[in-house]
């Protein structure tokens, strides 16, 4: 039998590796505060992380909706430019076709003229000349002329002569529509505002 000194002593070595077990209790629960202060620290430093991805997502997306929006503006002016290109490439065949038609009827005055001109001296001449020998030779008949080309003039007062039609009939070109006017952008992409008002 177990004498109270035997009991005594497993009792002061069942204490003694307690003491044992609480220090390493101790030390394990040392150990996880310091887990835990370095996880503390990984989790601010990935939500710190997490604050400046979202802060590079939202500029992206800023930066994205920015060249949409350009893109789109410049697609609008491309699409307005090749629109004007194309009207002004119109005008020009219109201005040219009206260039012809007066170079044409330029160039056909210009022989007329010349020829009208040698006519008209030779008209003249001759008209002179046959003028001053009838009156020479029929002074009577030059006067009832004379008389006559008065009531002509009084008659022509009232009712003038109908001239004849022109020899040149312009006819226009074809001419195209109005383009409009160019389609308003933004100056400023989505989103930016205009500061302190």
């Amino acid at each position: 039998m177990a004498s109270a000194n035997d009991f005594l002593n497993e009792l002061k070595g069942a204490n003694s590796r307690l003491d044992g077990v609480n220090t390493r209790l101790d030390a394990i629960t040392t150990r996880i505060d310091g887990t835990n202060t370095r996880l503390d620290t990984v989790n601010t430093k990935l939500d710190a992380l997490k604050a400046a991805t979202d802060a590079v997502r939202a500029a992206v997306e800023q930066v994205d909706k920015t060249l949409q929006w350009g893109f789109f503006e410049l697609i609008t002016l491309g699409i307005y430019t090749n629109q004007a290109l194309a009207q002004n490439a119109k005008q020009n065949d219109t201005m040219i076709c009206i260039l012809e038609h007066i170079s044409q009827n330029t160039c056909s005055l210009l022989n007329e003229s010349h020829l009208q001109t040698g006519l008209q001296t030779n008209i003249n001449k001759n008209t002179t000349l046959l003028a001053d020998l009838y009156a020479a030779t029929h002074a009577d008949a030059a006067l009832t002329r004379e008389r006559m080309e008065e009531l002509r003039k009084q008659i022509e007062v009232c009712c003038p002569p109908r001239l004849p039609d022109p020899v040149c009939g312009y006819a226009p070109c074809d001419k195209p529509d109005h383009l409009g006017d160019p389609p308003k952008v933004d100056p400023r992409p989505p989103g930016e505002h205009q500061g302190p008002n």
